[in-house]
């Protein structure tokens, strides 16, 4: 008896102190890529950057300048996400706009670029006060009556 459970136990210990730890595929690869010490990370942003009267005045703004005709056939409830890049001075860089219909997405982002048209935002600071560059990112749901 004592020979079994001593052969028990031996097994059941190279079992358990056997087993592999598992690496994420994430850090398995980044331990592979070089860090390039130059670049410098991307700054930190205190106060983020927003549309003068609030980021709900610029949601209403698209609401106004969105093209209702166009969007009569695409459904009821339509969602996309955008994404504007803002400079140190306030103007728009970029629109981007993510969802899953295309048509709306299109739609979204000419209502957009026609919103911002000569509209200096406020910019966004980090933790020292200085003005910098700031990705603004808002949920746009349009309902189709």
């Amino acid at each position: 008896m004592k020979k079994i459970f001593c052969l028990f136990s031996i097994l059941s210990l190279t079992i358990v102190f056997s087993q592999k730890q598992e690496t994420k595929i994430a850090d398995r690869y980044q331990s592979f890529q070089p860090q390039d010490q130059s670049v410098p990370p991307p700054p930190r942003v205190t106060f983020p950057a927003h549309f003068l009267g609030g980021n709900s005045t610029f949601l209403k703004k698209i609401d106004k300048n969105i093209d209702k005709k166009k969007l009569e056939d695409i459904g009821e409830n339509l969602n996309t996400e955008i994404i504007l890049k803002i400079d140190q001075h306030g103007n728009v860089l970029n629109i981007s706009t993510y969802g899953k219909n295309e048509t709306f997405n299109k739609e979204v982002k000419a209502a957009a670029t026609k919103s911002t048209e000569n509209i200096i935002w406020t910019a966004g600071k980090n933790s020292q006060g200085e003005k910098v560059i700031d990705i603004v990112r808002l949920p746009y749901r349009f309902k189709n009556l």
